[in-house]
């Protein structure tokens, strides 16, 4: 989603985060058959997670998450999720900061004058609007079945609600096996379609911030493929690598970003809404290798990705686990490192004289130039069965973030002195429960 100052990479946190319990305990419910004491079908699972994420300052979010899967004797699985995350706190609305005192309106404002709807930023900080909130439900299913002994396929969808957004993708995937089953190759397609209803309409894109000219509300399409192949390289190894790519064309701006307008000197003159390209092409690489050995395990995964907005990524993920003897317990430390360049139209700011030449323009920290650092660790009691897959198992996780803005443009006179790139930490806290 690219509509709330910062939400999307709230959401991806947080997300990430809980389907990493998920994903671990659906797969382990799949490896080990919980299979009921008449032969009958796979019990029903459940993997629940609880995450709370913090920035600095900033925005603050609650999330919980169920997933409910079964497994059926004849290769059919059915999988079912459920979340529902709450956000509030400051959120930065695009602006530089400022040695002078600065009002902005709230998203259903229509002047800077109605003291009711607008809030003033000191001088020195960065402007954020104090009384952001917002509420996410989010529920989404798959059903995976068996076409023949080597291949099967899958059909799944999902719909999100926010009172300003909502959100419905179907997706499908299919899969054949050969070389012994000790090979797989998949193919998967998703498509998208998003209504968007801002708060006090859609601003018009790169207009005037001071002449609230709103056109009601947008949409957004997107379709995406993916090419994969799994490959167990040794009993203990297995490695995958994918291919993908997506599309999306309609609104892609955020409804609630602006840009400084400076003078020549940096003095702030005004502000403009954010305009960007109505269609986005991404391309990405992915690799994973996983290992295991008797009481000990460990997976690292590389992405590269690509974009027509001159965006170009890299991420590095490891995740190590350690087994206690009775397997009744493990540590799971993780470190995840990730750098982007930034997007042609980003600029922290734009001056007056160079407004009638720019086409496109954006100072929304997630397209501009940063690297970030997540590191974390996660412990997991088994409080049932001491056997991995089967029984209750509890879990804990924290994870820290920091994130630094890169290539850093001179501050103008006017602004010098000022923290115009100020970094992003944040904390997580996860409790988990599965059974």
């Amino acid at each position: 989603m690219q509509l709330k100052p910062d939400t999307t990479n709230v959401r991806r946190r947080l997300i990430a985060a809980s389907c990493a319990l998920l994903s671990a305990t659906a797969a382990r419910s799949q490896e080990v058959s919980a299979v009921s004491p008449d032969g009958g079908n796979v019990d029903w699972r459940f993997d629940s997670a609880l995450a709370y994420y913090h920035e600095n300052g900033r925005v603050q979010a609650v999330e919980p998450v169920v997933n409910v899967s079964k497994n059926y004797d004849d290769g059919e699985a059915l999988g079912l999720n459920l979340a529902l995350d709450s956000l509030t706190g400051s959120s930065p609305n695009g602006a530089l900061t400022s040695n002078k005192p600065q009002t902005f309106a709230s998203p259903s404002g229509k002047s800077l004058t109605l003291s009711s709807h607008t809030y003033t930023t000191d001088p020195g900080q960065l402007p954020v609007d104090p009384h952001y909130h917002d509420q996410r439900l989010a529920l989404g299913g798959d059903w995976q079945l068996p076409l023949t002994r080597l291949t099967s396929t899958s059909v799944g969808g999902k719909v999100s609600y926010e009172h300003d957004f909502l959100s419905a993708s179907v997706n499908a995937t299919i899969a054949h096996d050969f070389n012994q089953k000790n090979t797989t190759l998949s193919f998967g397609i998703n498509d998208e379609s998003d209504s968007i209803h801002p708060i006090g309409a859609a601003p018009v894109p790169g207009s005037d911030y001071a002449l609230f000219e709103k056109t009601g509300h947008e949409s957004k399409n997107g379709v995406g493929a993916l090419l994969g192949v799994t490959q167990v390289i040794t009993r203990r190894w297995l490695s995958e690598f994918n291919l993908s790519v997506d599309r999306f064309t309609g609104y892609l701006n955020d409804p609630y970003k602006i840009i400084s307008v400076i003078d020549s000197v940096g003095n702030i003159t005004g502000y403009v809404y954010e305009n960007r390209p109505d269609q986005r092409l991404r391309k990405s690489a992915y690799l994973e290798n996983r290992v295991a050995w008797d009481r000990e395990s460990a997976a690292l995964s590389l992405r590269y990705m690509t974009d027509d907005w001159g965006v170009h990524s890299e991420t590095a993920q490891l995740h190590l686990r350690w087994w206690a003897s009775d397997r009744g317990q493990y540590w799971e430390p993780t470190v995840r490192w990730y750098r982007q360049t930034a997007a042609d139209f980003y600029s922290p700011w734009i001056t007056g004289s160079s407004i009638p030449s720019i086409v496109y323009a954006s100072a929304d920290t997630r397209l501009g130039a940063f690297h970030a650092l997540t590191y974390g660790v996660k412990y997991a009691l088994k409080l049932g069965d001491q056997v991995e897959g089967t029984g209750t198992e509890l879990s804990f996780r924290v994870e820290a973030y920091q994130q630094i803005i890169d290539h850093r443009a001179p501050a103008p006179s006017a602004l010098q002195g000022l923290d115009l790139y100020p970094n992003l930490q944040a904390i997580l806290f996860q409790v988990g429960v599965s059974f």
